[in-house]
């Protein structure tokens, strides 16, 4: 019978001090009662350090004592194991390259629901949306989170998130654009307007799908954008906050 204490030890042993360690991190074939027993014990034993539920640190000894993951390191490594998530907020925006501003609340986006969690001396804001996260939509859902608050990405000029935005939609192939047309149905109406405006020139069937979809009689405030799109009056977007 295999011994998946031993093996779990063995495979920890192989990782690097400070490594983020969770159940996942395991084959998913193994028993995750027998992977969360074992890196309870080894938690006990001071091998591992936990450092909230089910997320584990290797310990790593120096001269100035024990020292785990830093927290950002446990942030971005659930974000990158977990499909269902990616980041959000200002913390995105500052990855993005789109502002310098660093946040003081690292936002999380899912599709669960919504709530607030500090770790050590950091809050997390988990944030329930609709459009549905999974491996092969994140691209989609990060460049539409950027359509939707581009009007408060601070200390970026609405030129530079334009060029970044352009920039993004020129790298997706015809049936990535389809499928970011999917996704941009779960999004509010002004922000399928301007990918509806910036896909006329380049996808102008897909456009049309888009601007089917509008209310013929809604106009969208969508503030300074609108001084780098072409026929805004065509999709009746407003140089207004939005």
């Amino acid at each position: 019978m295999k011994s998946y204490s031993s093996e779990i030890k063995k495979q920890i042993e192989n990782m690097k001090s400070g490594a983020v360690i969770t159940a996942n991190s395991f084959p998913a074939s193994w028993p995750r009662n027998a992977v969360t027993r074992t890196l309870s014990r080894l938690n006990e034993d001071g091998v591992i350090t936990r450092v909230k539920k089910g997320v584990y640190s290797k310990i790593k000894k120096t001269r100035f004592g024990n020292v785990s993951a830093t927290s950002i390191e446990i942030i971005a490594n659930e974000v990158k194991s977990d499909d269902n998530k990616c980041f959000g907020g200002l913390f995105l925006y500052n990855n993005l390259g789109l502002t310098t501003q660093v946040p003081r609340v690292i936002e999380i986006l899912n599709n669960k629901s919504s709530y607030v969690q500090d770790l050590n001396s950091i809050k997390i804001r988990y944030v329930k949306i609709r459009p549905r996260i999974e491996k092969g939509t994140k691209s989609y859902i990060i460049l539409l989170e950027v359509f939707k608050n581009l009007g408060d990405i601070p200390d970026s000029s609405v030129g530079h998130i334009y060029k970044w935005i352009n920039k993004k939609i020129d790298e997706f192939e015809e049936k990535e654009l389809k499928k970011l047309y999917k996704i941009s149905l779960d999004y509010p109406p002004r922000v399928r307007a301007m990918l509806g405006c910036l896909l006329a020139i380049r996808e102008k069937i897909l456009s049309e799908k888009i601007r089917k979809t509008l209310n013929v009689n809604s106009s969208y405030r969508v503030g300074s954008i609108v001084n780098y799109l072409k026929n805004v009056d065509l999709w009746r977007l407003k140089n207004e906050a939005a």
